[in-house]
């Protein structure tokens, strides 16, 4: 990074953009880190010591020892005040970077990627909101999910990755995993690709399991469970693919809701149990959808008069 950008951003008069450089240079190294505070420790020394000089003029001559003696005083003031003042001053600047936080929300329908500050990057679902920080300070990243998200999270064995949910939390290092949360739903499900995930539970932190790869927790009646990944079909929503295999319809009318931001109401009970198998692009909208399924479930639908509502006749 260039001292001139260090010294704008110190003397606040660093640009939006160049503030933006300095966040991610940050985060590049904890190198950068260093040396950032050991160029305010300069830059504030410099201040220092062109005040004394200014106040020093017009004033009589002062033996060889005094001065030599003033100097060490003066930078041993400088010192004193640059740890004091200037490191608290830098201190408090990037814990205010990292305190913005940032929301991304994802509408119905639709799909987001994005890169966090640390390079993790992750896939937002349809109807999900994410939280982050500007900059992950302090010894964890924290984010905060309402939804789901796929997460191939950047190794850093010193600052752990944990997903905050309404109902758990995931605490991982570096791995690939998929979690899904919606607040307005009870069910919870934590998928692992790669690496090791610990999932506790919110209301009783002492309920945790540790997940290996393939493996997937949920909650059952409260409970925490693990169990195998029957089908990674299922994530493939990332794609833009809603899929499903040996699904009653019932589920896959849950999973629309999901993704739609919709309610279906199903009053024809002989189509509740009607299994099914394959797949939808989500971007050709549910109708589409219910259309398909309608060639082999014998049904009709229709929406209500604000479109909030499907019923299934």
């Amino acid at each position: 990074m260039e001292k001139e950008t260090l010294y704008k951003f110190f003397d606040g008069k660093a640009s939006r953009e160049e503030k933006d450089a300095i966040r991610a240079w940050l985060e590049a190294s904890p190198e950068n880190e260093k040396e950032l505070f050991r160029e305010r420790e300069f830059f504030d020394a410099m201040i220092l010591s062109g005040s004394g000089k200014e106040a020093d003029k017009g004033k009589k001559a002062r033996p060889f020892y005094m001065i030599a003696m003033l100097e060490l005083m003066k930078i041993a003031a400088v010192f004193a005040i640059t740890i004091a003042c200037g490191t608290y001053y830098y201190t408090s600047e990037i814990q205010k970077i990292g305190q913005t936080m940032n929301t991304i929300t994802v509408p119905s329908g639709q799909r987001v990627n994005l890169t966090l500050p640390d390079g993790t990057n992750v896939w937002l679902n349809a109807r999900s909101e994410l939280r982050y920080p500007a900059v992950f300070t302090g010894d964890r990243r924290e984010i905060i999910l309402d939804g789901e998200g796929y997460f191939e999270v950047t190794h850093n064995v010193e600052k752990p990755f944990i997903v905050q949910t309404s109902k758990c939390n995931v605490e991982v290092l570096g791995t690939k995993f998929n979690v899904e949360a919606y607040s307005d739903s009870e069910d919870f499900c934590t998928s692992l690709m790669e690496g090791s995930v610990r999932v506790s539970s919110t209301k009783n932190p002492s309920m945790n399991l540790v997940l290996t790869p393939n493996h997937q927790a949920s909650l059952v009646d409260g409970q925490l469970q693990a169990k195998l990944i029957s089908d990674f079909d299922l994530f493939r929503w990332k794609e833009g693919l809603i899929c499903f295999k040996n699904m009653d319809f019932k589920q896959l009318m849950a999973r629309f809701e999901k993704c739609y931001g919709i309610r279906i109401i199903i009053e024809n009970q002989q189509v509740g149990d009607y299994v099914c198998s394959g797949k939808f692009r989500i971007s050709d909208g549910i109708d589409n959808a219910l259309r398909i399924l309608q060639r082999d479930a014998k049904y009709t639908f229709e929406r209500n008069k604000d479109e909030s509502v499907v019923y299934i006749k």
